[in-house]
């Protein structure tokens, strides 16, 4: 009678375990090597767009990864300028905001709030000043919104998400939003189709691969 217990719950078990994530990482199947160039310092990057519904939906579960990952392991944003209908600069105007927001105290509140305009409130950016409207909003004082968003730092964030973009896209790494890259070098195979779809097996990887 035991061994048949036994028996029944062996079945039960045997179908979670055939979805469960993986123990042991291979490249070409949970990552891919995109880049010989790799960062000095561990990081994954998200390539993303506050344009881009998945994105928003991602949040939510980026806010339980991020505890996950190791000590010394960052997790950066980069704006992409290719999602949607809104032309380039719009969207370089954003990524700037993006880089503004990044050096303020505010920063994943606003982060936060710019999806919240597009998403929730349905509503648009087509000025610097609709930006500037959300920045206050949280708090941001106006004046220093224009000082930050003008500065020569920020500025040349934002540069480089331009640049990081292009050269990912060279490389056919970067197809869609949103896209993690880790160390710069491998991009992350997320989805049903390699078990890795939760917050502790997503950070489970990227603390492998930023451990190469």
């Amino acid at each position: 009678m035991i061994k048949l217990v036994k028996a029944g719950l062996l079945a039960l078990l045997l179908p979670l375990a055939a979805n469960a994530a993986p123990t042991t990482y291979e490249e070409g199947v949970h990552y891919e090597i995109v880049s010989e160039r790799a960062s000095k310092k561990p990081e994954v990057k998200e390539f993303f767009s506050f344009y881009c519904p998945a994105c928003n939906n991602y949040e939510a579960l980026l806010a339980e990864v991020k505890p996950k990952l190791n000590t010394g392991v960052e997790f950066k944003k980069s704006h992409v300028d290719f999602v949607g209908v809104r032309d380039p600069e719009n969207q370089q105007m954003i990524s700037q905001a993006l880089a503004t927001a990044e050096v303020l105290p505010q920063k994943d509140a606003l982060i936060a709030a710019m999806f919240n305009h597009i998403h929730a409130k349905r509503a648009k950016f087509n000025e610097l000043a609709d930006i500037k409207d959300v920045f206050v909003a949280q708090g941001v004082d106006g004046d220093k919104f224009d000082k930050v968003y003008k500065s020569f730092s920020v500025r040349t964030m934002s540069s480089k998400m331009k640049r990081d973009q292009n050269y990912y896209k060279e490389k056919g790494a970067l197809r869609g939003v949103p896209t993690f890259i880790v160390n710069g070098k491998y991009k992350l195979n997320l989805g049903r189709e390699t078990g890795i779809t939760e917050p502790d097996d997503i950070s489970k990887l990227i603390n492998y691969l930023a451990a190469k």
